[in-house]
């Protein structure tokens, strides 16, 4: 550890200035730069992200779905206890689409459109022991059931791809071809969750023959990817339609269990692409750190029109690849633009900046284009020798991400070479590896991240004494923490994720006098450090003023959630001092008590019936913080509760 301190002073300093640079970005109105969200605790995938958002499908009324069954309603809301009763209720209003099924009703639900090629987002909520499905063109079925806390998942858990099924098989036979999430990414009954899903429909030639399948190209659940590239050969069991065709409806399972879903979203894709003509190069040899810098310099070489084609070029060392040409817009719209592959570069279009240089990278963008012809200017600053090797991708109103740039037949295309990964995972014992965890909108430097033997593992915050998430699965990848001379010194949750928050875990505050919360430590706070029990478990503590903290964070019994115990001992300090049990922006009792519901129904936070202070709860500036007051009974007694999600 000794080494580490240089390199660790040297990553926040690039990650200064790194955002001193992409706040110098110009803006102007027509070209709005959208920066990527890094979204820490996927697994690192081959798939570039949509920069494009699909389009809202609201739930205002049914008029979007074809002659809806009795068992489909509208609601604001669900009500009842979804995490202990399989019934839904339905609270009044609309926004939500709810399933009752009965036997008299429980009819499948129909889009009153079709879809080939499809991005499809949503949320849906089951309660416990609820099955349900959504099929793409009504044929190819992503499984919705209550599969919380099961370690190894099937096709039929929730997010498999359910088999294909011929009942002339032979016994036990008949399923095949079913395929299992790579991680269980379920959430607990009774919460949100959350379902992407990019579908490439199957193809036939002019006489209707297929002569390509239906493809889940991305699916994840909870925002962790559990499947890539998913061949699906037919319709899986239970579909609308036996046969194939290139367009049909999204169809929901009505008939097997009660389910809840909202913020339906879908992005169609048309056949129509985006054009490059009259393409030509320049290459600039010499060692460049800026955009620009070798406009005043003679090329070394240039050539066109001809092909959009980078991986053709020679550049015989460093240098500054320049290419001009137009692009050809098939309708008016929003267009979003990114290079995958490529260091230092910057993409101009009618003049205007779209992609954005950064000191080591650069910032995709998007903008507002007319239908026509449009010219651009690329340039790529080339740091290494042999070929270039990178593509530009552009989206835009009803069109997929398509490249622009021409691949030699041989290459492999940059979105899909894997990273290479540094898998950590804690077997036999509690894991606790120190490292730079990430969070937005900053990584957390001075934490930790736990991994337990049961697949239950959390990241700590020394600073403030936070939980910052807990997941499941796979614990860490440590590739960035060693990779050159580890610029990011990321640990990287590698199971699907919660994240929690930040916020100091105690405060000195008059709380029930509406006080606000504090973002940062208090002065009088510091961290102790932790020990070890024999089994690896770290025991965390702390001190403020005269009061000693332990805080024992570790996977509950039965493997569902985190159990936390935090005791004081020492002298009160005079000002009032609170223990932060929970922040967000709604926070609801659990029915029947036992709890909290935490968040838009994100996680749960169950409470002791016998516990020795209440906890309060209070409401300010729009957000609600659940906490209990540093007395003598808690001096006596330690907190005790659990985190299930």
């Amino acid at each position: 550890e000794g080494g580490t301190t240089n390199r660790h002073r040297k990553s926040v300093a690039v990650g200064t200035r790194h955002r001193e640079i992409a706040a110098d970005v110009p803006t102007p109105a027509r070209f709005v730069c959208t920066a990527f969200v890094l979204a820490f605790g996927l697994l690192a995938t081959t798939h570039a992200q949509s920069l494009l958002p699909p389009d809202p499908i609201p739930l205002d009324s049914l008029t979007t779905f074809r002659a809806p069954g009795a068992n489909w309603q509208l609601a604001r809301g669900v009500g009842g206890d979804p995490r202990r009763e399989k019934a839904l209720m339905a609270l009044p209003g609309s926004g939500v689409l709810i399933n009752v099924p009965s036997d008299a009703a429980k009819e499948n639900l129909f889009t009153a459109w079709e879809h080939g090629d499809v991005e499809l987002d949503l949320e849906f909520l089951l309660p416990v022991g609820s099955n349900s499905g959504i099929y793409l063109q009504g044929r190819y079925e992503i499984q919705l059931i209550d599969s919380w806390g099961k370690a190894t998942p099937t096709a039929g858990d929730c997010g498999g791809i359910y088999q294909r099924w011929d009942a002339t098989r032979p016994a036990g036979q008949q399923g095949y071809e079913g395929h299992a999430p790579r991680s269980n990414a379920s959430r607990a009954p009774g919460l949100w969750q959350q379902l992407h899903v990019e579908f490439t429909a199957p193809r036939f030639d002019a006489t209707g023959r297929k002569i390509a399948n239906a493809r889940f190209v991305r699916v994840a659940l909870n925002g962790f990817v559990i499947h890539e590239n998913v061949e699906v050969t037919g319709p899986t069991r239970g579909p609308a339609f036996v046969d194939e065709k290139p367009t049909g409806p999204i169809m929901i399972q009505g008939d097997h269990g009660p389910i809840a879903l909202r913020s339906l979203a879908v992005k169609r894709a048309r056949p129509d692409q985006v054009g490059v003509t009259d393409v030509a190069y320049s290459l600039y040899r010499g060692e460049f750190r800026r955009i620009g810098e070798y406009d005043s310099q003679t090329a070394a070489r240039s050539g066109g029109p001809g092909p959009f084609s980078p991986g053709s070029i020679e550049t015989g060392g460093k240098g500054a690849l320049v290419f001009r040409g137009s692009i050809d817009i098939p309708q008016a719209g929003n267009y979003a633009f990114r290079l995958d592959g490529a260091g230092v570069s910057r993409l101009m279009i009618d003049g205007q900046p779209v992609i954005v240089p950064l000191e080591r990278t650069h910032q995709p963008g998007t903008a507002a284009l007319t239908a026509g012809r449009h010219a651009f200017r690329l340039d790529v600053i080339h740091t290494a020798a042999g070929r270039p090797r990178f593509d530009l991708l552009v989206e835009g109103p009803g069109l997929a991400p398509q490249a622009l740039t021409v691949r030699e037949p041989t290459a492999t295309p940059p979105s899909a070479r894997r990273p290479l990964t540094l898998p950590v995972e804690a077997r036999d014992r509690v894991q606790v590896l120190r490292g730079f965890v990430p969070f937005e909108p900053r990584k957390q430097l001075y934490a930790a991240s736990i991994g337990s033997p049961g697949g239950v593992h959390y990241a700590y915050d020394f600073d403030t004494g936070a939980l910052l998430r807990g997941w499941r699965g796979s614990f860490l990848d440590v590739f960035e923490m060693w990779d050159g001379r580890g610029i990011n010194q990321l640990a990287k949750p590698t199971g699907p994720a919660l994240t929690f928050g930040n916020k100091p875990l105690v405060a000195l505050i008059e709380f029930a006098q509406g006080g606000g919360w504090p973002d940062r430590p208090e002065s009088l706070w510091s961290s102790q450090g932790y020990t070890l029990e024999p089994d690896g478990q770290p025991v965390f503590r702390a001190a403020l003023a005269d009061i000693a903290v332990t805080d024992r964070v570790a996977a509950a019994a039965d493997g569902r959630g985190l159990s936390r115990r935090l005791a004081f001992k020492g002298r009160l300090p005079d000002w009032s001092a609170w223990v932060l049990l929970a922040d967000a922006p709604t926070i609801a009792p659990q029915p029947g008590g036992g709890g909290w519901i935490i968040g838009d129904r994100e996680w749960y936070l169950d409470w002791p019936a016998d516990a020795a202070q209440p906890a309060v709860l209070r409401s300010r500036e729009g957000r609600m913080q659940l906490a209990v007051p540093l007395t003598n009974a808690t001096l006596e007694t330690p907190i005790a509760y659990n985190i299930v999600w």
